[in-house]
């Protein structure tokens, strides 16, 4: 499934991209998570993946402070550093863009607000198919261990939305006990809450 998902998504000329962008950018700013959020991770489209660079633009110009995900290969380790417009990107193992990793630029997802992930395949249940290498999952592990918590206490857990094209839902995931679940998925058509 991972293969012709991507395969699927790669298949969206760039003309299609441009506008799923324009598309979900718009369905992002009407979200209410990103209204209330002042710190935001985002991610520089890969492989196809649906392009949210138009909506981290509009958080950039309203003051939001944007993050972006840096990996450690050696460590296979995912640290969100802030994305700065003056600082150059660079790419990285894969070929994705990445701003260069400062300590004091670096923020634990405990202090992030909503975290807006890229994926393969997703379901309504909130289930994620990612690339395989689970470093969102590793970086947000403790949600899973704290789930039971997250009606207690404020702050301290983001809300995770997946981005997609729409072609990219499916009717079911099998769910691993370590895959973190999303609270949204938007794609270019449509924005989908999870029940809980």
């Amino acid at each position: 499934m991972r293969s012709d998902m991507r395969e699927a998504r790669r298949s969206i000329g760039s003309e299609q991209q441009i506008l799923a962008a324009k598309k979900l950018q718009t369905h992002i700013l009407e979200d209410i998570s990103f209204a209330n959020a002042t710190t935001i991770a985002f991610y520089q489209a890969f492989d196809g993946e649906i392009n949210p660079a138009p909506a981290m633009q509009a958080a950039l110009e309203q003051g939001k402070r944007c993050f972006l995900p840096v990996i450690d290969f050696a460590r296979e380790h995912m640290t969100f550093v802030e994305y700065k417009t003056e600082a150059s990107l660079a790419e990285n193992a894969f070929g994705i863009l990445e701003p260069q990793l400062y300590p004091n630029d670096a923020l634990a997802p405990e202090h992030i607000d909503l975290i807006f992930m890229p994926l393969v395949a997703f379901d309504l249940n909130g289930t994620r198919l990612g690339m395989g290498k689970g470093y969102y999952d590793k970086k947000l592990a403790y949600l899973l261990k704290k789930s039971s918590e997250k009606s207690l206490t404020s702050g301290k857990f983001p809300t995770l939305i997946g981005l997609a094209h729409e072609c990219q839902r499916v009717e079911k995931l099998e769910r691993a006990e370590w895959d973190v679940p999303l609270d949204k998925i938007i794609t270019d058509q449509t924005v989908y809450t999870v029940s809980s």
